[in-house]
Order: C-alpha cells, then sequence, then structure tokens
C-alpha cells in the first residue's frame, strides 16, 4: 500500500513533498502509532533500573559523545532562534497533528517562539519515509538541494549513517545581536569579527542559528511506538544537532529510541530535558564547551523538583 503524505502545518496539509512509501509496504492505522490499549486481562508493565545520582565527568561524557559539533572551545553550539514552525510529513492527518502539539510543546516549554500555525513555512520538518537514506542519495544528485547547505563532513556522516534516522540542520553563523555574517562573495572570505565585543572570556562574538532543521524516520521502523516518543526523539534530533545512542546509556535518554536491544523511555527524560534547557535558557554566544559543564546541575535541579513533585503527590488526600 502507498500511503498518501503531505506536509502538516498545524492542520494544513500541502500534497507532493515526500516520495511514496516502497511497495508492498504493510498498511498501518492510527493504533499501530499509538500503541495497544490497557485491558483488565492483558496489561504490561515496563520497568528501568533508575539512573544513578548524575556525577560531573560522567554526564559531560555523554552530553559530548550525542552533541554534533565543532571546536567545542571555540565554538557555540547550534540553536533556533527564529519563531519555529514545526511540519510532519509521511503519517495520517489525525497522528500528524498530535506530533505538532507535543513537538510545539516541548518547544515553548524550553522557551522558543512559534510561529502561527497553519500560516508559516516550515522550518523543522519531520518526515515518515519510506527510506531516509535513499531520499538523502537522491537530494545529492540535485543541484541546489538542501544538502548542499551543509558542510562536506556532515554529508558524508550523513550517508555513512545505517539506521533508520537520518537528521541534519542547515545552519547560519550570525554575530551575537543576530546579524548575519556574509562571506565575500568574490574570495569567499569571511569578515573578522571584533572578538572583545562581548567583554568577556567566556562569551564569543558570534552565534549559530539552525534556519532549518530535518529528520526523516523510515516509517516501518516505528511499530509499537507512540505519538510522545516519536515526538520527543524528533524534538532531541531537531532542536539540537545530536546522534542516535547505541544501547544503554549511563543515563536514560530518548535517544536509544530506535535500538531494539534497549530499554526505551516513554518521553524526554531528565538528561534529555537538563540538555535541551542548558542549551536553550544560557546565551547563544557562550562556548559548546561551557554549556557540557552545566548539564549536571540541572539534571540535579530536575530530579530534586521532581521528587518534590512525587512526594506533595502522595501527601494530597
Amino acid at each position: 500500500m502507498a500511503f498518501k503524505r503531505g506536509l502538516l502545518l498545524a492542520g494544513v496539509i500541502l500534497a507532493g513533498v515526500a516520495t511514496a512509501a516502497p511497495a508492498g509496504a504493510e498498511p498501518f492505522s492510527i493504533d499501530d502509532i499509538v500503541g495497544l490499549e490497557e485491558t483488565p486481562d492483558n496489561s504490561i508493565l515496563v520497568t528501568r533500573k533508575a539512573d544513578p545520582e548524575p556525577k560531573h565527568d560522567e554526564v559531560r561524557q555523554q552530553v559530548r559523545s550525542i552533541t554534533r559539533s565543532g571546536n567545542v572551545f571555540n565554538q557555540p553550539l547550534a540553536r533556533f532562534h527564529a519563531r519555529m514552525c514545526p511540519g510532519v510529513m509521511g503519517l495520517p492527518l489525525e497522528v500528524a497533528e498530535l506530533i505538532v502539539d507535543r513537538l510545539r510543546y516541548n518547544a515553548e516549554r524550553l522557551g522558543l517562539t512559534m510561529a502561527d500555525g497553519g500560516k508559516c513555512r516550515p522550518n523543522f520538518i519531520l518526515g515518515f519515509v519510506g527510506s531516509g537514506r535513499a531520499d538523502l542519495e537522491r537530494m545529492l544528485e540535485k543541484k541546489g538541494s538542501m544538502l548542499s547547505q551543509i558542510s562536506l563532513d556532515e554529508r558524508r556522516e550523513l550517508l555513512r549513517e545505517s539506521g533508520p534516522v537520518h537528521a541534519f540542520a542547515i545552519t547560519m553563523e550570525r554575530t551575537r545581536d543576530g546579524m548575519p555574517i556574509l562571506g565575500d562573495q568574490k574570495y569567499g572570505l569571511t569578515p573578522t569579527i571584533n572578538t572583545q565585543s562581548a567583554n568577556s572570556l567566556f562569551l564569543l562574538p558570534t552565534r549559530l542559528d539552525i534556519e532549518m532543521s530535518v529528520v526523516l524516520i523510515d516509517v516501518l521502523e516505528i511499530d509499537g511506538m507512540t505519538v510522545k516518543q516519536l515526538a520527543d526523539y524528533a524534538t532531541m534530533r531537531g532542536l539540537a544537532r545530536t546522534r542516535p545512542v547505541a544501547g544503554e546509556a549511563t543515563y536514560g535518554t530518548i535517544l536509544n529510541l530506535f535500538d531494539p536491544d534497549a530499554v526505551h523511555p516513554m518521553e524526554l527524560t531528565e538528561f534529555d530535558l537538563a540538555y535541551l534547557q542548558t542549551l536553550y535558557e544560557n546565551p547563544a554566544n557562550i562556548a559548546a564547551a561551557s554549556k557540557f559543564g552545566t548539564v549536571q546541575g540541572r539534571m540535579k535541579k530536575l530530579a530534586s523538583a521532581s521528587g518534590e513533585a512525587g512526594a506533595a503527590a502522595s501527601d494530597a488526600p
């Protein structure tokens, strides 16, 4: 069965922006995406070992391992600054709307400004496709495709990835105040920025903006996953330039969702939230390495808040 595909913008379908599913693909319904309903006779209990107390070196190592970045001591981490407009393609409308709602919720609780639903051009595209790798290879054959706007090293890394998810971001370097830094058209040179403009040893004169984020997921690999899991996984791959996790990480993360041998969180974990909050709540022009060191403290705060909330709920009449 070939799936009808289009791009959802908060309830608006724009047809013809994604490839059809491969021939012979099994049909699926909303129930296949949302998961099984619990019944008195058939319930499933999922348990996992609790995360250890956050330790600075171990948290920092995990943060570094999932982050795509260049020189972590002299370059900032990429993040969204423009109004975010999420779009979902390749799923039934009802499911796509649920995922868009969750993506918007995640972005808003991180402090991102959202574009008006239904009236914006998507800059965060989550596509459920037949083969993300095949789509990327076709894009590379076309002159002027989105992939031409990322570095050669990133393109090579994308094609080396053998898993069911392929994610990339188009970024632009700007001054700390948001002015684009444009190279000389004739010589391809980047103008010099006043490195003393920040008046700090910790702040950089530039920031790195995500102009467009794309996450492609092979649709036949999402069997048994919930809307919340898929949206939260896309949040970690699309709002930040991250890598998937293979196997069990020291601290739970939604980034291992597509590893069949791992225990999968049902939503963003304390590690994931701490990572994203650190990325978006600290100044954009801080070196990546400086942000790595603050995730552990953020995890402790989240764990403490969670414990207090749990205690308050248990004491409630």
